[in-house]
């Protein structure tokens, strides 16, 4: 008869060799994900755009909303021309900042008395043209302006024809002498151009009724 084969015995494990962990295989794929991730962002910052310079986008703030102040109608009698004639008048302040809205209701007497002494030097004839109502309207913005602190600041004077050419002919010759721009000087993105100077102040007046008899 065939005797029963016994399975061969297995050899046991030697307790002196460390055990491969699998925690460490994970932890080393990590790795190498990351380090992957951040070669790829590398490249894109500096090969990825075809070297074109990054442009930093300006956020530009909303707009303040308008405040209205209405002040109360005008009656004035207008100087005599044929007969006479008075003017009912509704006007409405723009604003842009709560400051200036304190500023105009604590000096409104004062506004109100100026107006009412310019009205009274207009004409019904001057009154009734397009340009003496616009003529008008900036007249109450520079009283009413004057008298909550706010003052215009004249523009610079143009210069004078005679110097005009020649700031041309030195701007010509400074161009000239410019070096020629270069691949790393062009790609030089340009300075922001500054945005205008809010207005200030009463910054327009309104007609709400506008009446002669």
């Amino acid at each position: 008869m065939a005797q029963n084969q016994k399975p061969a015995a297995q050899k046991p494990e030697d307790p002196t060799v460390p055990k491969k962990s699998s925690k460490k295989l994970v932890i080393g794929a990590a790795v190498s994900a990351v380090l992957l991730i951040a070669a790829g962002g590398g490249w894109y910052f500096t090969k990825g755009n075809d070297g074109a310079p990054q442009v930093e986008e300006v956020k530009v703030a909303p707009p303040k909303p308008p405040i209205f102040i209405v002040l109360e109608p005008f009656t004035v009698n207008l100087q005599r021309e044929s007969s006479d004639q008075y003017l009912q008048l509704g006007l409405t302040l723009k604003i842009f900042d709560l400051e200036y809205e304190k500023k105009i209701k604590d000096n409104l007497p004062e506004i109100r008395s100026k107006i009412l002494q310019l009205l009274t030097t207009k004409t019904a004839s001057e009154l009734l043209s397009a340009e003496g109502k616009t003529r008008l309207v900036k007249e109450i913005l520079t009283l009413g302006n004057a008298i909550i602190g706010v003052v215009d600041i004249p523009a610079p004077a143009p210069a004078p024809a005679a110097i005009v050419p020649a700031i041309s002919a030195v701007a010509e010759a400074g161009a000239e002498a410019q070096p020629a721009a270069t691949p790393e000087t062009a790609a030089v993105p340009p300075k922001p151009v500054a945005k205008p100077a809010e207005k200030k102040g009463i910054v327009d007046v309104l007609f709400t009724s506008f009446i002669i008899q």
